[in-house]
C-alpha cells in the first residue's frame, strides 16, 4: 500500500483530475496529471475492460503500487497522478512496469533520476 498522504482516492479529486488534468499516453497506460501544491498523490484505475477476472486486475494493481512505491522518492512533490491501465499492461512483468512508468514520469518531467 502507498502511504495515506500519497493516495488519490477521493472521488471529487479524481473527477477534477480527469476533467482538468493533462494526459500522457503509452500503449499500456494513460497517465493524467496536474500540479496540486500539496503532497504527491497517486491513484490507479484498472477497469473490467482490462480483464474480466478480478484476480488479474488485482495482480496488476498490486504490481503498479509496488512499482510506484519504489519510484515515489524520486517523484517531485506537488503533483496528482492517475494511472489508467490498458489491456497491454497485463503482459508486463514488474521490471517492465518499472521501466515504462519511469520513462513516462521522465517525459512528463516529474521524475528526478
Amino acid at each position: 500500500m502507498l502511504p495515506l498522504k500519497n493516495r488519490l482516492y477521493k472521488e471529487p479529486e479524481i473527477n477534477k483530475l480527469l476533467k482538468e488534468g493533462q494526459t500522457f499516453f503509452l500503449p499500456e497506460f494513460v497517465i493524467k496529471y496536474t500540479f496540486n501544491k500539496q503532497e504527491t498523490k497517486i491513484g490507479f484505475i484498472i477497469s473490467t475492460k482490462v480483464d474480466k477476472r478480478a484476480v488479474q486486475r488485482n495482480l496488476l494493481k498490486r504490481r503498479l503500487i509496488g512499482v510506484v512505491r519504489k519510484l515515489l522518492p524520486n517523484i517531485k512533490t506537488g503533483y496528482s497522478l492517475l494511472i489508467i491501465a490498458k489491456k497491454q499492461a497485463l503482459e508486463l512483468d514488474f521490471l517492465d512496469l518499472k521501466e515504462k512508468l519511469s520513462f513516462a514520469f521522465s517525459k512528463i518531467k516529474i521524475y528526478n533520476e
